[in-house]
């Protein structure tokens, strides 16, 4: 193998041209983490928000309890949505999204679940049992009334954290999701208004009927295939194609990842008789399926989402002092009394937002 000779004249202009391309090289990565030795990668928070109708008012004051804590601890006020990276919701868990997205805060997404709740699931709003053979339990007017003042006429392009809110196109039984810009193929629908997407992912089949959006037709509750979206919310988290647009962290593996998933009660047992249900028939099946439904589904993906982030998990979903319907208000106050966060859940969070 041959050797070049280096004059003293060589090494030295060498010298200088390298140290001209680090000082050229410094000012990009100031802030690029990957380049600094020992730097620590911010993690990428996500909150996942379960389905559950009435019983979103229990997610929404878990919710507001979780923002003080946060304001208190860190000494700075913050809407809950800001500390997030991503959102992700189903049925009244996107309403929720949707109004953290906005930039309002939990405390006030929570005293607008206290109005809304008991006004749409109110007895007077309620069809008579012959009508609701051919149509929904509800009408839409009241809920789609009520959403407005929440959303004016907000879109996806005037959300201030990322959002992914689930549904289910009734034409085609397959998922319809609504996200907001982080990937190139969402961009066409970023004009679709928050109001449409939220009457869409709460329009529980029986309940309300299914919601036509811009871009979208006849669309249906997202508990129908995700009523807890947290798994949902880890693949497309691995899946941003920018940073996310509160923090500017984004996740490359699993490990980059923390989830808060908020469910809207554990319930001690069903709203239904299994002895009855076990030989019942068209009937008694189209009373209670979504229930069996949403259930199911919420306990596997909590298992699923545990599994494949077994030191980044956090699941708040109290156990109910009773099962309770979907739309069930007689109990709500009896929700308040389990909102508070308990001390495992404090270990956790302080894991997440004041540690990492």
């Amino acid at each position: 193998m041959a050797y070049r000779r280096f004059s003293r004249r060589h090494l030295l202009r060498g010298a200088a041209v390298s140290a001209t391309g680090v000082a050229a090289g410094s000012a990009l990565a100031a802030n690029d983490v990957s380049l600094i030795p020992n730097a620590k990668k911010p993690k990428f928070k996500v909150l996942s928000l379960d389905g559950g109708g009435a019983r979103g008012c229990l997610s929404a004051r878990i919710l507001a309890n979780l923002e003080l804590y946060l304001d208190s601890a860190t000494g700075a006020k913050v809407p809950l949505g800001q500390r997030f990276d991503f959102l992700v919701g189903t049925s009244t868990g996107g309403i929720i999204a949707l109004g953290l997205a906005t930039g309002r805060t939990a405390a006030e997404i929570s005293a607008f679940y206290e109005k809304l709740v008991p006004t749409i699931f109110d007895e007077k709003n309620r069809r008579s049992v012959p009508a609701r053979w051919s149509s929904p339990k509800y009408d839409s007017q009241l809920i789609r009334k009520t959403l407005e003042d929440l959303f004016k006429d907000a879109t996806l392009e005037n959300v201030q954290t990322d959002v992914c809110i689930t549904g289910v196109a009734l034409q085609s039984g397959k998922p319809r999701f609504h996200k907001s810009r982080y990937q190139a193929r969402n961009i066409g629908r970023q004009k679709e208004k928050l109001l449409d997407i939220a009457l869409a992912t709460s329009a529980a089949p029986t309940y309300f009927k299914a919601h036509n959006l811009h871009s979208s037709e006849k669309i249906i509750d997202g508990g129908i295939c995700a009523n807890n979206p947290s798994v949902v919310a880890i693949v497309d988290a691995l899946n941003f194609e920018r940073p996310s647009m509160t923090s500017g962290a984004q996740a490359t593996s699993l490990s980059d990842i923390v989830l808060v998933s908020v469910g809207t009660g554990e319930q001690p047992s069903m709203p239904y008789d299994a002895n009855v249900m076990a030989e019942a028939g068209l009937v008694g099946w189209a009373q209670h399926i979504s229930d069996v439904m949403f259930e199911s589904q919420s306990a596997i993906a909590d298992f699923q989402a545990g599994f494949l982030l077994p030191n980044a998990y956090l699941r708040i979903n109290p156990k109910l002092g009773k099962a309770l319907p979907l739309d069930d208000i007689d109990h709500l106050n009896d929700l308040k009394n389990i909102a508070d966060l308990s001390r495992s859940h404090e270990i956790l969070i302080k894991k997440f937002f004041l540690e990492a």
